[in-house]
C-alpha cells in the first residue's frame, strides 16, 4: 500500500535519469526534475490518447442486484481479487474501477468492456538507490485532475512505497526477451488476476519535460492488500 507517498514525493530533490527502452529499441532517457507543487498540466497527446475509446464495448450483461445486508443500497456478489477469495457485496461502479481488486465472472460484460486507457502524469523521478534495470512502480502522489492522476515514477523501491506496480504486457515486471515493459502504442494488457480490474492500460506523461519526453505506454498492476 502507498503509506506517505505525499512525504516522500516533497522529500526528494534529486531527479532519477531513465534510461529504458522504449518498443523500436531506442532510448528514452531524459533528465526529469520534481517539482514543488503537482500543478503541470498533461499534453494535448495524452489528453486526446485518453479521450480515444480503447475497445469495443460489449453489451452490459443483466445482473440482478443483491441487497447489502444493512438495508443501504443495493450491490452485487464479488470475491476478492479470486474465484475463491473472500466474498463480498459491492456497487457495479466499484467492481468496474480501475484498479479495483472484485472478482466477478464474466466482468467484461458487466462493466461493458476492458478497462479504458487511463493518464498517469508523472511529476518526478526520485532516486531510490537501486538498480536502474528494477522493477519500476508508482507512488500515487493523491493528486491530480479530470485527465488522468500525478504519481511519482520509482525504480527498485520497497513495495509500500508503491501504489501500483509497472508490467509488460505479458504481466511480468520484466519481459522475458529483456525488453522494457514501456510500449509506443497502448497494449493489450494480461490481467494478472482474470476478471478483476487490477491490471489496466495506461499512458505516462512526463510534464516537466515540455515534451522531450514522449508518452509511453504500459500496463499497470493495483497493488491491493494482500
Amino acid at each position: 500500500m502507498a503509506v506517505g507517498v505525499g512525504a516522500v514525493v516533497v522529500g526528494f530533490s534529486a531527479a532519477l535519469v531513465l534510461d529504458h527502452p522504449a518498443a523500436d529499441g531506442r532510448g528514452s532517457g531524459a533528465e526529469v526534475h520534481a517539482r514543488a507543487t503537482p500543478s503541470a498540466a498533461p499534453t494535448e497527446r495524452v489528453k486526446a490518447a485518453v479521450a480515444s475509446p480503447s475497445a469495443t464495448r460489449t453489451p452490459s450483461l443483466r445482473v440482478a442486484p443483491s441487497p447489502s445486508t444493512d438495508g443501504a443500497a443495493s450491490c452485487l456478489h464479488v470475491r476478492f481479487k479470486l474465484p475463491n477469495g473472500p466474498a463480498g457485496c459491492k456497487p457495479k461502479a466499484d467492481i468496474c474501477a480501475p484498479g479495483a481488486p472484485w472478482y466477478v465472472a464474466d466482468i467484461l460484460a458487466l462493466c461493458g468492456g476492458p478497462t479504458p486507457l487511463q493518464a498517469v502524469h508523472i511529476i518526478s523521478e526520485p532516486a531510490t538507490g537501486g538498480d536502474p534495470g528494477s522493477s519500476y512502480c508508482l507512488a500515487w502522489t493523491g493528486s491530480g485532475e479530470g485527465t488522468g492522476k500525478d504519481a511519482a515514477l520509482l525504480m527498485n523501491a520497497p513495495g509500500y512505497q508503491c501504489g501500483a506496480a509497472l508490467v509488460g504486457a505479458d504481466g511480468q515486471a520484466i519481459q522475458a526477451d529483456d525488453t522494457s515493459v514501456f510500449t509506443a502504442i497502448p497494449p493489450d494488457c494480461a490481467d494478472s488476476y482474470p476478471d478483476t480490474r487490477m491490471t489496466y492500460p495506461a499512458v505516462l506523461d512526463f510534464p516537466n519535460d515540455g515534451g522531450a519526453q514522449p508518452p509511453e505506454y504500459v500496463c499497470v498492476l493495483a497493488n491491493v492488500g494482500a
